[in-house]
C-alpha cells in the first residue's frame, strides 16, 4: 500500500495567512516541509481521504492524476476537510469528460450536511436523489460506525471520532489484503471506547496516522489539560505508545502525526525532533510511504 499526504495541515493550514506568530514567521521563512496544506490523504491513486479547499492543487504538485479516485472517504463535514466546488465539476455542464464512477462514504449526519453544500454549490447536485448521484455518477454509502465495507479492492471500517458530534465524524480503517492503516484526524484523546473498538477489528496497523492539531502546550496551572476536540503533542506520544502497549501496531509499524496548526508547534525540524524522542514522526506534505 502506497500512502501519499496530500496535505498535512490543519483547518487553517501553516502559515495562516494573516498571523505573525512565530512559528507562522518561521514556516515563511523555511518554507519546503513548514509549508502545510489542510489535511488529506491519497491511498494507491485510488482511495481518497477528504477533499479539501487544498487537495486539487495539492494533487497538481504533487503529478497525482485524480481520475484514478474511485473511493472517497469524508472524515466528518468541517470545510476543511470538503470542498463542493471540487466535486460539483464532475458534473457535464462544467465540460467534464468520462468522469469515472466514485463512491462517496461518510456518516448520515455528514451526507446530509455535504448534499446541502453541493445543492447550494450546483442545484440538482444533492446526494439524497436519485437524478443528483446519477449526474455526479456517483454511488453514496453512509458509514455505521463499527461496520466493515467494501470499497473497491478495499474493506472499508469507519469508527465514532468524539470530534463535532454534530457531524457524526467518523475516523478510517483502511485495509488492502493484509495491510492495514488507521487514519485518525480529526479527534480528541482517545477514550477506551475508541481503544476497544480497534481491538474489536483484531487488526494490526501497519501505519497509523494521528490528528495533532496543537503542539507542546504550556503548563495550565490546572489539574489535567483543558477539554479539547483535538489532539496534542503529549497526546500523540501516549497513543502511540498504547497503540504498542496493546499490540496494535505491527512490529515493523509506524505512528504518524498529520493535522498540524500553528498553535504551540514548533518549526517542522524540531518537531521531528521531539516526536521521535517520544515514537512518533511528523508528516509533511508529499511524503510518500510504501507499506
Amino acid at each position: 500500500m502506497q500512502l501519499t499526504f496530500l496535505g498535512t495541515g490543519a483547518a487553517s493550514a501553516v502559515p495562516l495567512p494573516f498571523c505573525d506568530c512565530p512559528l507562522c514567521r518561521a514556516a515563511r521563512r523555511l518554507r519546503g516541509n513548514d509549508l502545510r496544506a489542510r489535511a488529506a490523504l491519497l491511498v494507491n491513486d485510488d482511495l481518497m481521504i477528504d477533499f479539501g479547499p487544498d487537495a486539487v492543487p495539492a494533487a497538481q504538485r504533487m503529478g497525482k492524476d485524480l481520475t484514478r479516485v474511485r473511493t472517497l472517504l469524508i472524515t466528518h463535514a468541517h470545510g476543511d476537510h470538503f470542498d463542493p466546488g471540487h466535486l460539483v465539476t464532475r458534473v457535464a455542464e462544467y465540460g467534464c469528460q468520462n468522469a469515472p464512477p466514485l463512491l462517496l462514504a461518510a456518516s448520515p449526519a455528514s451526507l446530509a450536511q455535504l448534499s446541502a453544500w453541493l445543492e447550494r454549490e450546483e442545484p440538482g447536485t444533492g446526494l439524497g436523489s436519485e437524478g443528483g448521484r446519477q449526474r455526479m455518477n456517483m454511488t453514496v454509502h453512509a458509514v455505521t460506525a463499527g461496520e466493515a465495507f467494501p470499497a473497491g479492492r478495499y474493506t472499508v471500517t469507519g469508527i465514532y471520532s468524539h470530534h463535532a458530534p454534530d457531524c457524526d465524524s467518523r475516523l478510517y480503517i483502511v485495509q488492502d489484503g493484509d495491510c492495514a492503516v488507521f487514519y485518525a484526524t480529526d479527534t480528541p484523546a482517545f477514550g477506551e471506547d475508541t481503544w476497544q473498538a480497534l481491538a474489536q477489528t483484531g487488526l494490526q496497523f501497519r501505519c497509523v496516522i494521528l490528528d495533532h492539531t496543537y503542539g507542546i502546550l504550556p503548563e495550565t496551572g490546572t489539574v489535567g489539560r483543558p477539554v479539547r476536540d483535538h489532539m496534542c503533542a503529549a497526546d500523540v506520544a501516549e497513543a502511540a505508545a498504547e497503540f504498542r502497549a496493546r499490540g496494535l501496531l505491527t512490529p515493523d509499524g509506524q505512528v504518524f502525526a498529520t493535522h498540524l496548526s500553528h498553535e504551540d508547534m514548533l518549526p517542522h525540524q524540531e518537531m521531528t525532533a521531539y516526536a521521535r524522542a517520544h515514537g512518533y514522526e511528523v508528516a509533511w506534505d508529499g511524503l510518500t510511504l510504501a507499506l
